[in-house]
């Protein structure tokens, strides 16, 4: 039986329920709509980068095109090579770029003093798949060559993503797990986008969910597919993949009222029966991204645990 829950009678955290009446949701019926809208909420609550530095950098794609990503790094380091993250932003494959993540970026270069380096990949419909997996293949090979001049480690490099950048980050741990000194040492899958199949409960039953609905969800994976789902690539849709033990470790943040809930939790279980060290958070008041809301302490403490998970991951 599917149960078509209304937002008054879910047990959302109360402090998650009262911040997200004032974030307009953002769905995918008008696309120009959608990228303002998101580039607005995104830019309205930039704060300030305290003791973080911020570097704009210039990659190159395999093609010889300019690639942006953007450096933050602890400004009071001691110089000795700080571990990376690459991470990837969400916004359903179509929508967000360098300015989606900044709070986020800011605080684990601060808190878990690393450096962290956003990309901003190309995206969907004007450039549906493979284009931003290979910007972040790109990324991730740039950032390894160039980690001494940005005062990185090579060997200690992390790869994360939110929601949609949550599927780029899976998919490009896969892609790396078999290619000396490009496979990361450590995973984390914010809420991620995993499954193009679109047959699991929550996708199909969250219909007016803060922040994501299903009918996201269903209309992202045709436009970053070209408007087909046949047999996705493992690189496309990472629950697609024949094995994943080759994952680094890895850590899982789902939450109840999540569309993309089952299958975050059901490739948590498969990483763990395949051998993968995977530290699961499933949040049982939360909804899709609500750690992006850092004035509740729900938020607060998730934030902490990547915080946490980071450090653990990539200290010396």
């Amino acid at each position: 039986m599917t149960t078509n829950w209304t937002v008054q009678a879910r047990a959302m955290d109360p402090e998650l329920a009262a911040m997200q009446v004032l974030s307009p949701r953002i769905t995918l019926d008008d696309l120009a709509a959608a990228r303002e809208l998101e580039h607005t909420l995104a830019t309205q609550t930039t704060r300030r980068a305290d003791d973080v530095e911020v570097v704009e950098l210039v990659g190159a794609r395999r093609d010889g095109t300019p690639l942006a990503m953007r450096l933050y790094r602890p400004a009071r380091w001691d110089r000795t090579a700080l571990p990376v993250l690459l991470f990837i932003h969400g916004g359903s494959f179509v929508t967000g770029g360098l300015h989606s993540e900044d709070n986020r970026c800011i605080h684990y270069a601060r808190e878990a003093q690393v450096a962290v380096v956003a990309v901003d990949y190309r995206l969907a419909p004007e450039h549906p798949f493979p284009a931003a997996i290979e910007d972040c293949q790109d990324a991730l090979e740039w950032v390894v060559a160039h980690a001494p001049t940005l005062g990185c480690d090579p060997a200690r490099v992390a790869v994360g993503g939110l929601s949609a950048g949550g599927c780029l980050a899976a998919s490009l741990a896969l892609w790396a797990a078999d290619r000396p000194g490009l496979s990361p040492t450590f995973l984390m899958l914010l809420f991620p986008v995993l499954d193009a199949r679109l047959d699991t409960a929550s996708v199909n039953e969250f219909t007016d969910t803060p922040v994501l609905i299903s009918d996201t969800v269903h209309r992202l994976w045709t436009l970053y597919l070209g408007g087909s789902r046949q047999s996705p690539s493992p690189l496309a849709s990472p629950a697609h993949a024949p094995d994943v033990s080759g994952l680094p470790p890895t850590l899982m943040i789902t939450a109840q009222y999540d569309p993309l809930r089952d299958e975050g939790l059901a490739f948590a279980a498969r990483l763990a029966g395949e051998g993968v060290p995977v530290d699961l958070h499933h949040f049982g008041r939360g909804f899709h991204s609500f750690d992006s809301f850092d004035a509740t302490r729900l938020g607060l403490e998730c934030l902490d645990i990547q915080v946490r998970a980071l450090q653990r991951a990539l200290a010396p």
